[in-house]
């Protein structure tokens, strides 16, 4: 029988290591506690962009999260059969498809908000408020450098 072997020091003090380490806890929390109610995380992106911005672009929608145009379908198509969005044709180009939340999504998204919240929480419940206050200024400040890089 194997024993574990501790991860080196070296990948402790890694930043990529780390970060990798956060992001799969957490979305491994995340995911559990919204398929509970029958979504994903990235259909929760997706219907929080919808509610922030009220209208957008399934292009600009999967450009704005990175998510590839066949997946950005799939994961509109799964908002629309929750009844949380509905596509429309962009009258100034026929082309183009608009998407919205309806009343029903928006209603969900409050729910799931809680749902995500509490989950992201259960994964950081040992952190202090300064703690997470200061990775929320660090993730914030690479995320804005990478869009803006001088």
């Amino acid at each position: 029988m194997t024993t574990p072997t501790e991860i080196p020091a070296t990948l402790l003090e890694s930043p990529s290591f780390q970060l990798e380490r956060l992001r799969r806890r957490t979305r491994d929390e995340v995911e559990s506690a919204l398929n509970s109610r029958g979504t994903s995380l990235r259909e929760y992106w997706v219907l929080t962009c919808l509610i922030e911005a009220s209208a957008s672009s399934q292009a600009s929608l999967g450009e704005l999260l990175a998510i590839d145009a066949s997946d950005m379908v799939r994961l509109i198509d799964a908002l629309e059969s929750h009844n949380w969005a509905k596509r429309e044709r962009d009258p100034k180009d026929r082309r183009r498809q608009i998407v919205g939340a309806t009343k029903k999504g928006k209603t969900a998204h409050a729910e799931l908000t809680v749902l995500v919240s509490e989950a992201e929480g259960r994964v950081l419940n040992d952190s202090t408020e300064k703690q997470l206050k200061h990775l929320r200024k660090l993730a914030t400040s690479v995320l804005v450098s990478e869009e803006d890089p001088q």
